[in-house]
């Protein structure tokens, strides 16, 4: 009986272990699917983006988001959310929360969000070229009213 008593003590011990260690991974996979993709240019760009980074690491906390592209200019701030799956029923409250996050942070500027995938690859593709500093201001200033535009439709 007491034979019997420790093999099922000691299968327990190494199922329990098992589970644990399974779960941590799950666990680990799950933090890395919540974090947004995102790529930050102040180190990069010769043009300011501090503002540009600053917003989207703080819209990279938001569960909804998979991405976030954007970039700067002065007092305009431009972002893109890439929202994917069911969440994307719940665009105009994710943007809203977005604008409210991105607003406590920069009261003072204008703030653009959008979650139109057209208009996150052009940020994406600004965000190339500000990175290689291949892009002069002005050409950013039209490039960004151009997406402005775009987002009013």
């Amino acid at each position: 009986m007491n034979a019997r008593k420790s093999v099922i003590l000691l299968l327990s011990l190494v199922l329990l272990i098992c589970l644990s260690a399974c779960g941590g991974k799950a666990e680990t996979k799950a933090a890395e699917k919540n974090q947004a993709t995102v790529t930050y240019l102040e180190a990069k760009s010769e043009i300011s983006q501090k503002k540009a980074d600053a917003v989207k690491r703080d819209l990279a906390k938001m569960k909804e988001v998979k991405e976030v592209r954007g970039a700067s200019l002065e007092n305009d701030i431009y972002m893109a959310l890439t929202v994917e799956g069911f969440d994307r029923f719940f665009l105009d409250r994710i943007r809203k929360g977005a604008h409210d996050r991105a607003s406590k942070k920069y009261p003072e500027d204008n703030i653009h969000i959008t979650t139109d995938k057209k208009l996150s690859s052009d940020l994406k593709k600004l965000e190339t070229e500000l990175g290689k500093n291949s892009v002069e201001k002005e050409e950013v200033k039209k490039r960004l009213k151009k997406i402005e535009d775009d987002m009013r439709g």
